[in-house]
């Protein structure tokens, strides 16, 4: 039988160890007494933060952004929350965390999807097309050897286009 799986997050303040009147904004997860917590890397000045809201209070140019930045937080970790529901995953606030941050193992790289294609549509495709995706495979393995990496993938889809044609 699945747990009920209540989220809840909350934002919360310390003290900063250094300046006395400035507090360190965290987040905390909590799913069936469970809870993790984790630091949103932003500071706020100690009358400016509302602790019943857990929102900045004031119109200032930073107190509006910061709240919008914790709103982000908030749909995202529901988001994770949502998505890990959806793929009937183990749902501990550590998963939640990894998930938010990126650092599950949801992801692949181009070169896995590629071999993965390769290994398992070997038996219906023809040579000529076999031959033409394992170049591809060679060709991309070269590209991210010659330090284009993945994440900076998105920015350089051109060059990418025009070396694999090459």
């Amino acid at each position: 039988m699945q747990k009920n799986n209540r989220l809840t997050i909350n934002f919360f303040t310390r003290k900063h160890r250094v300046q006395s009147d400035k507090l360190i904004i965290y987040c905390r997860i909590t799913i069936d007494c469970e809870r993790t917590d984790f630091s949103i890397n932003r500071e706020i000045k100690a009358n400016l933060w509302d602790n019943n809201r857990k929102r900045g209070k004031g119109f200032s140019n930073y107190v509006v952004s910061l709240n919008k930045y914790l709103d982000q937080i908030y749909t995202g970790l529901h988001e994770a929350h949502r998505l890990m529901m959806a793929e009937e995953k183990v749902i501990t606030p550590l998963a939640i965390k990894a998930r938010f941050f990126g650092e599950d193992e949801g992801g692949k790289t181009l070169k896995q999807l590629i071999a993965y294609h390769n290994g398992t549509m070997h038996t219906s495709l023809r040579p000529g097309t076999k031959k033409n995706y394992f170049i591809t495979e060679r060709c991309v393995g070269l590209f991210f050897k010659r330090g284009i990496w993945y994440r900076r993938y998105k920015t350089q889809k051109t060059e990418l286009s025009i070396y694999i044609r090459l």
